[in-house]
């Protein structure tokens, strides 16, 4: 029998289980198979620093060098520095204070050569650009390397349907919960403020058109991500506590993604907490071709299918991460709007407080209604 059962073998699930593994704990990794990962489908993107002040920012600044790590560990993951590209036209209402809010956001660990406002020009449709130091994973080469390292690190990973959990019939002696979306149909008892969104995004997979299209984009160079300067689906995650319909946006942006790339984003959230059927994609399709096209008009038209995965995220406060209130052996670990950035260093948290080491225990923000004392 395991030590440690893990459900979810997401981006979450699969790094808590690699960090278990390196402490020397039997490890059994659950993946419930429900499709495409909300991982796999990602930009990957590591905004290593844009935390809030506190414990998310030092967690947030470490995730770099943690992502090197990882990669010496346990071989190539999909890691690269990259530039993030915020773009806007002058018509936008209040661009100026977003960008001096993202400059001074920036500007506490990037130096100024990393961080350059790019003027338009008639190539990028007159849309200005805000240049960034970032990072990346690469999601296709991440849902790829991931299988293999679990292997190579005697993490025994199998595919399964779960249903509800019991607490006085865990399945392992101690049980982490790390399945995104899917984390409340296993334990309903889960904070309020653990959401889901509807994620939609455009893949095209296509790789001699994807090299040409970021050869001839005035907007963004091969390995870069393109985003919008005001990201929608910020706001409408943070409105969740208050919808009293289903609402959906576009993000027109751009990601490589393996040899070919990712395009836009769409979102949908309803009302209350449960996650629901899959929306009609239609219109949202429809909509999300739109936004890209005004930014460039072949992006509008790319022969790309369109896919949407539920994706877990908090409402507010900081993400859902330590013991379960009332179930002894049970461990949450979801609701992580910046994962990509969060989920190397708080793995290793939660590893460590597995095992027993209470001092990890007490830096994770916890699996309550409220934040813990340190994380506001």
């Amino acid at each position: 029998m395991a030590d440690v059962l893990v459900i979810g073998a997401g981006l979450a699930g699969s790094l808590v289980a690699l960090a278990l593994a390196e402490r020397g704990a039997a490890v059994e990794l659950v993946d419930p198979g429900q499709g495409c990962s909300a991982t796999g489908l990602s930009y990957g993107g590591v905004p290593w620093w844009a935390g809030a002040p506190g414990p998310l920012d030092a967690l947030m600044a470490a995730a770099p060098a943690a992502w090197r790590q990882l990669e010496q560990r346990h071989g190539p993951l999909g890691w690269s520095p990259c530039s993030l590209r915020l773009h806007w036209s002058d018509a936008e209402v209040a661009a100026e204070a977003a960008v001096e809010g993202v400059q001074a956001l920036a500007s506490r660990h990037l130096g100024p050569d990393q961080v350059e406002r790019l003027d338009p020009s008639p190539a990028s449709g007159g849309r200005r650009v805000l240049r960034l130091g970032y990072g990346r994973i690469d999601s296709r080469r991440l849902s790829l390397a991931l299988p293999e390292a679990l292997e190579r690190a005697g993490v025994r990973r199998r595919r399964g349907r779960c249903g509800p959990l019991r607490a006085d019939a865990l399945p392992a002696r101690q049980v982490v919960l790390a399945a995104g979306a899917g984390c409340r149909a296993l334990w309903p008892a889960l904070p309020d403020r653990l959401r889901v969104s509807w994620a939609g995004v455009l893949r095209l997979e296509d790789a001699s058109l994807s090299r040409e299209l970021l050869s001839r984009s005035a907007l963004i160079q091969p390995n870069d991500i393109l985003m919008p300067l005001v990201a929608r689906r910020q706001g409408l995650e943070q409105r969740a506590d208050r919808l009293q319909r289903p609402e959906w946006i576009v993000d027109p942006g751009l990601a490589p993604w393996g040899e070919g790339l990712l395009l836009g984003q769409s979102s949908l959230i309803r009302p209350g907490s449960a996650c629901g059927a899959p929306p009609q994609a239609a219109a949202q399709e429809l909509e999300l071709r739109r936004a890209l096209g005004r930014i460039d008009p072949r992006l509008g038209q790319v022969p790309a299918s369109f896919a949407q995965v539920p994706v877990s995220f908090c409402s507010s406060g900081p993400p859902l991460v330590g013991p379960v209130a009332g179930a002894a052996g049970l461990w949450l670990f979801a609701g992580l709007s910046s994962p990509f950035a969060l989920v190397p260093a708080l793995a290793e948290l939660l590893a460590a407080a597995l095992c027993g080491e209470r001092p990890a225990l007490e830096r994770l923000p916890g699996a309550s209604a409220e934040a813990g004392p340190d994380w506001g």
